[in-house]
């Protein structure tokens, strides 16, 4: 990342603003990871698929399958530390990841997400989700900053198979980055190293996503594609597009909680949210999402599965608390800086074009 000088600060750069970011950010989720509990269900069972892997067995093959291991191929060579480390790590490094991607941004209304019930029901999971797409992220600032050399490129390559390890939530942050910085070099590298090198295991694993995919999980109803259905959430979508000026990452974040049929709760608002740049916004975010949580406090009848009976309140609250970020990013002003999505600016100025030849007629 370039040593750019913050001006609000003289003598700070974004660098260093994003180390104090990262420090401050493994502070909290270390601190937090003790308080709450962190469910480690879907980590163990992570961390038995990437055992099975390096032990060269095939996970989604009908005779060696575990369940409820959806992860690609190809993250294993990222994924690898966890057979070493706790899922508390995990958090902790991804939540400092994301706390110096976002005061690299100075994008400081992102921050109140750390403050609302999404960001603990993260934590409950005890997965790896913020670990990815954090860390991400950061390779990615890193190697966008050094375009032009060969470290650069490294960075991409690496951004680019981490957040694949979750394709619900970095799909669309790849592609738009790509489609910005015309990055097919970093593209066709990715694709050889994280295609080519496992391709014996990919039909085994898309055929598992395709037959049996995650939809028994709560997270398969909080994007608006598993809820309302594609046509809607396309419509959605294009006005989203359309709504301003965008940079990547949280068009990326927008895209992933609006256009996947399965979602990766959570992140997509906070993503969403770093497009906000009125502090005004921090207490409207913590204030709704103390409000949503009410919502999921039940008591399931008698013989009803508490989980099951759950779901369709935990749909309401995150789908609401996505709703509410995507509304106060799209009612925000443009995102200022080059290379910025603006389809909305290139459809104002071909109606504009439209009218004033429909009126010179």
């Amino acid at each position: 990342m370039q040593a750019v000088t913050d001006s609000s600060h003289p003598g700070v750069t974004n660098t260093q603003r994003a180390f104090l970011g990262f420090a401050l950010g493994l502070l909290v989720m270390y601190a937090g990871t003790r308080v709450f509990l962190v469910n480690s269900y879907d980590f163990d069972n992570m961390q038995r698929g990437v055992r099975l892997l390096m032990s060269g067995v095939n996970p989604w093959a009908p005779a060696t399958r575990i369940p409820d291991y959806y992860n690609p191929p190809h993250s294993l060579l990222f994924l690898w530390p966890m057979l070493f480390l706790s899922p508390q790590a995990f958090l902790s490094l991804g939540s400092a990841s994301l706390f110096a991607f976002v005061f690299y941004h100075r994008a400081w209304v992102a921050l109140a997400w750390f403050a609302t019930n999404t960001a603990l029901w993260l934590v409950a999971a005890g997965g790896v989700d913020m670990f990815v797409i954090g860390s991400g992220l950061l390779f990615l600032l890193a190697g966008d900053s050094l375009y032009s050399t060969k470290r650069g490129l490294v960075f991409r390559v690496i951004a680019y198979g981490l957040l694949m390890v979750k394709p619900q939530g970095g799909l669309f942050i790849v592609l738009l980055f790509l489609l910005t910085r015309l990055d097919w070099k970093g593209a066709l590298l990715s694709l050889a190293l994280y295609g080519l090198l496992f391709i014996p295991l990919y039909p085994s694993w898309i055929d598992v996503v395709i037959s049996n995919p995650p939809l028994a999980q709560t997270e398969a109803t909080h994007t608006l594609w598993a809820r309302y259905g594609l046509p809607l959430a396309l419509l959605v979508a294009l006005g989203t597009i359309a709504a301003r000026k965008w940079h990547y990452w949280e068009l990326g974040g927008a895209l992933a909680g609006i256009l996947t049929p399965y979602g990766m709760p959570g992140l997509p608002s906070l993503l969403t949210l770093t497009a906000v740049s009125s502090l005004k916004a921090i207490p409207i975010v913590v204030i709704w999402s103390a409000l949503l949580s009410v919502v999921t406090w039940v008591t399931p009848p008698a013989g009803v599965d508490f989980y099951d009976y759950l779901q369709p309140f935990m749909a309401v609250f995150h789908l609401s608390t996505f709703g509410l970020a995507l509304v106060l990013a799209c009612m925000s002003p443009d995102a200022h800086g080059d290379k910025l999505i603006s389809v909305g600016s290139s459809l104002r100025r071909a109606l504009s074009r439209l009218t004033l030849r429909s009126r010179a007629g």
